[in-house]
């Protein structure tokens, strides 16, 4: 850029008013056809302190583009123009155009131009001060000192790639971030969201030392299919993956082919298939209070050296005995008379007999269920799984998915998810090592929206999701939520969510209110102006927090995704090989 700068041409001169992060600036008539709004500029300055010069240059984003004709705004000239129309010498060759520059990023320059550090401004500069168009040069030349850099689209007023921070949580000196990242991307359906997230992943998993965990509700990972029916865009998470510059296999898998482990899991699948019902205990709260009572029973197992007995290890003829207890516990919880002692009312009499009535049925429901814990069959324990991810650093996608089901949203197997993966990070922080990951969790508003909360299931899982991203951050294990809402999004999670993405959707009602709070005033106008997918083909968001590569003002940065996975590796040729 030093180089160029010379020969460049400046589009715009400093006017006013301004202060240190926005400016006022007027368009020069030699730059009045450029595609002017989200142009990315820069400015030089000069400023003095305690007798030493430094210099500085600022990147800015344009926007707020206003073109003024005095002449045409006279009341009196109005009214001929009515008759005449344009007039000669007038009409637009007294065109005044003016916009506003938001201050994405500033850097401390060192005497030879090369960049030293990021800093502020000031002092507001100078009127008069050129402002010159940026080029993909200029933009490299302020981040090439940073590691985790990533191009993930461009700029959509002028096509510059835009550089994102796309680290490991490992320590800063050896290139990460130094702590977990917690990401949030929102935008309603044909947004481009999943799409972005993808693009994300790739820059992400260009990190051999970060595991990737994807947690995969509806299959659209694990099948490969973004966009379907969208022919004009192409994104392959596979292809790119495996492009890599340091290659990372991914291994897709289902909860038919894990070994499920939890006890609670053991017994939700029992209720599903109607093992409480048929035993007595009638309605949903009757069903979850046995259900949790023989989730605790099972908790208590052990072998005959005191061990706890895992749930694959259950016999047959662990069953009558675990009935019995449950028989038990009925006359707890259907007690009409004071004094009932447990196991000698009604109600365990009931279940008993119910029990040798149905048993040989009520065996193969119980079997049945044992088989999705069982890992004779080449199951693989869902811990298993997820230690490839925090302990090899393995890419994962892991689909949960319930085709068929009648309850379309599988709370259980995410609550299942969630526990096994606190218990193999507190089991590897214990052995002293660090966690080095991120989880993916796409159709997040499933498990932590409004319609969550209308089932204890539900209940459970968001605040089990809600207590994996307070505690897991510590340990060195990022989150990634893709979702459709914004305003009956879990407002803990939200709060802990340092990166947020903003697609297309959210510019009426209780989202525009979050929105126009995170952006701010200016950045919720730009997003407004921000153009529908739908109509154009191009994905578009607005992003805020620490992995905005050029800002060091947190000033939310627009970004137009890729239309495929030749543009991204094209654009990352330090990521992908050729």
């Amino acid at each position: 850029m030093r180089a160029k700068r010379a020969y460049m041409q400046p589009i715009a001169v400093i006017g006013s008013p301004n202060s240190t992060t926005t400016f006022t600036v007027d368009i020069l008539e030699t730059a009045r056809d450029r595609a002017l709004d989200h142009a990315w500029v820069t400015f030089e300055v000069v400023e003095r302190f305690n007798g030493k010069a430094y210099r500085k240059r600022a990147l800015c984003q344009l926007g707020g583009i206003v073109t003024r004709n005095r002449w045409h705004e006279d009341p009196v000239i109005r009214s001929v123009i009515k008759h005449q129309g344009a007039l000669p010498a007038l009409s637009g060759e007294s065109d005044l155009t003016s916009a506003q520059l938001t201050a994405l990023g500033v850097f401390l320059l060192e005497d030879d131009g090369r960049v030293r550090r990021r800093t502020t401004l000031s002092t507001p500069p100078p009127s008069g001060t050129p402002v010159f168009p940026a080029t993909a040069e200029a933009l490299q030349e302020l981040v090439h000192t940073e590691p985790g850099i990533f191009y993930a689209g461009t700029s959509p007023g002028d096509g510059l790639p835009v550089p994102l921070t796309l680290r490991h949580f490992g320590g800063t000196d050896s290139g990460g971030f130094g702590e977990a990242v917690m990401l949030g991307i929102f935008g309603q359906t044909r947004s481009g969201k999943s799409i972005l997230a993808s693009q994300m992943l790739a820059g992400f998993a260009a990190n051999p030392e970060l595991g990737l965990l994807v947690l995969d509700p509806q299959g659209e990972f694990g099948r490969d299919r973004f966009a379907a029916g969208d022919h004009r865009v192409d994104f392959s998470i596979k292809r790119l993956l495996t492009s890599l510059r340091q290659s990372r296999k991914v291994t897709v898998t289902s909860t038919d082919e894990v070994a499920l482990e939890g006890a609670e899991a053991f017994t939700e699948t029992l209720r599903r298939a109607g093992f409480f019902e048929n035993l007595g205990f009638k309605g949903a709260n009757k069903e979850r209070e046995a259900s949790e009572r023989l989730a605790g029973l099972l908790a208590e197992l052990t072998d005959s050296a005191g061990k706890r007995r895992p749930i694959h290890d259950l016999r047959g003829a662990d069953m009558p005995l675990l009935v019995k207890d449950l028989a038990r516990f009925a006359d707890v919880i259907y007690a009409s008379r004071p004094g009932t002692t447990p196991g000698e009312g009604q109600r365990a009499q009931d279940v008993l007999a119910r029990f040798q009535l149905d048993e040989t049925r009520l065996k193969r429901v119980w079997a049945t269920a044992l088989t999705a814990f069982r890992t004779d069959s080449g199951r693989t324990p869902l811990s298993q799984v997820i230690e490839r991810v925090l302990t090899n650093r393995e890419v994962v996608v892991l689909s949960f998915s319930q085709e068929g089901s009648h309850d379309a949203v599988p709370y259980f197997l995410l609550n299942e998810i969630l526990t096994r993966l606190r218990q193999v990070i507190h089991r590897s922080f214990n052995s002293g090592q660090q966690a080095n990951a991120l989880v993916v969790l796409d159709e997040a508003h499933l498990f932590a929206g409004e319609h969550a909360s209308e089932s204890s299931d539900g209940t459970r899982t968001r605040t089990l999701l809600a207590q994996s991203v307070r505690m897991t951050g510590k340990y060195g294990v990022g989150w990634m939520f893709v979702t459709q809402t914004l305003h009956d999004f879990d407002k803990t999670i939200l709060r802990q969510l340092q990166v947020k993405v903003f697609g297309q959707g959210f510019k009426l009602g209780a989202d525009r209110e979050f929105v126009e709070t995170e952006l701010g005033k200016e950045g919720f106008a730009r997003y407004c102006s921000l153009p529908d997918p739908k109509r154009t083909g191009r994905y578009t968001f607005m992003f805020t927090g620490p992995i905005v590569a050029l800002g060091s003002l947190a000033t939310p940065m627009v970004l137009q995704g890729f239309r495929s996975s030749d543009d991204l590796m094209r654009a990352n040729p330090h990521c992908f090989t050729p």
